[in-house]
């Protein structure tokens, strides 16, 4: 037949032959092992390889169970974070809140006759200092222009101009600013001003102090209530320097203002406020 004349069949079937030969014949002689040997010598680098294939191929699936293990574990921990901020930022709500309490408390204890109206602070204008804070109450809640602005810390200024549901307080170092003040040490009386050259370090000056005024770096400064806007008694600041004025040949203070209006969030509006007459009683 033509298939048997096949050079390539017939030399495969040759080799074959001597193979089942030469595996009896040593099979018969007792040396089979030799032939597993020669066998496992020529087959032992394709085994190595194989071996090397398969524990590569369970490292890489190892790696991706592993990497899996990894991504939900990482997905865990997001959502613990997010959990956590959360819980952060209701406490610190509740720390503002409880901040807030606290200095309206101080403020209704340090001054009794006050009505007072909280706001929040949504805007400001200025350049490197605040001069005029915008503030998220208006007439729609009863403000109206010049009622004084305070926080726990001292005096803010005043209310210059009112929207519906807005209002824009004039801080006391605005140059335009101005109230009674008094050093508490001295009793010297004299006029708060906002001075354009001091605004923006949060400096205002107490003027038309007599020549002769005790007044010292490091005094205290109050509202001392003249006038119609403030009431009296409200922390200003402490003087900074002291100097003359030679136009009006009066002593003049620099003082340093209590309150950074730069750090402020929220303020206290005085919608009421008594005034002491002269026989002592309230109006």
């Amino acid at each position: 037949m033509k298939f048997f004349k096949n050079k390539f069949f017939i030399s495969v079937l040759c080799i074959a032959l001597v193979l089942s030969i030469f595996s009896a014949v040593f099979t018969v002689m007792g040396v089979n092992n030799y032939v597993k040997t020669v066998v496992g010598d020529i087959f032992s680098p394709l085994e190595a390889g194989v071996w090397k294939i398969r524990r590569a191929l369970e490292g890489y699936s190892m790696y991706f169970s592993d990497m899996n293990s990894l991504i939900e574990e990482n997905n865990r921990l997001k959502d613990e974070i997010a959990s956590l901020k959360e819980k952060l930022n209701d406490a610190s709500l509740t720390e503002e809140e409880n901040r807030r309490l606290r200095d309206y408390i101080s403020v209704k204890e340090a001054h009794e006759d006050f009505e007072l109206m909280e706001a929040l602070i949504i805007g400001a204008e200025g350049n490197n200092y605040m001069s005029v804070i915008k503030i998220n109450r208006g007439s729609d809640n009863g403000v109206a222009v010049n009622m004084p602005v305070i926080v726990a810390g001292g005096l803010v200024g005043c209310v210059s101009e009112v929207g519906s549901n807005w209002a824009n307080v004039r801080v006391i170092c605005q140059a335009t600013s101005g109230a009674g003040g008094y050093i508490s040490r001295s009793g010297e009386i004299g006029i708060l001003e906002g001075d354009i050259t001091y605004r923006d370090d949060g400096v205002c000056k107490l003027t038309y102090l007599d020549i002769e005024a005790d007044v010292q770096i490091g005094d205290t400064v109050y509202t001392s209530g003249s006038g119609s806007v403030y009431p009296g008694g409200l922390l200003v600041g402490k003087v900074s320097s002291v100097g003359i004025d030679e136009y009006s040949r009066s002593k003049v203070a620099t003082v340093t203002c209590a309150v950074d209006f730069d750090s402020l969030s929220y303020v206290m509006i005085v919608t009421d406020f008594g005034v002491i007459t002269e026989d002592g009683a309230n109006e």
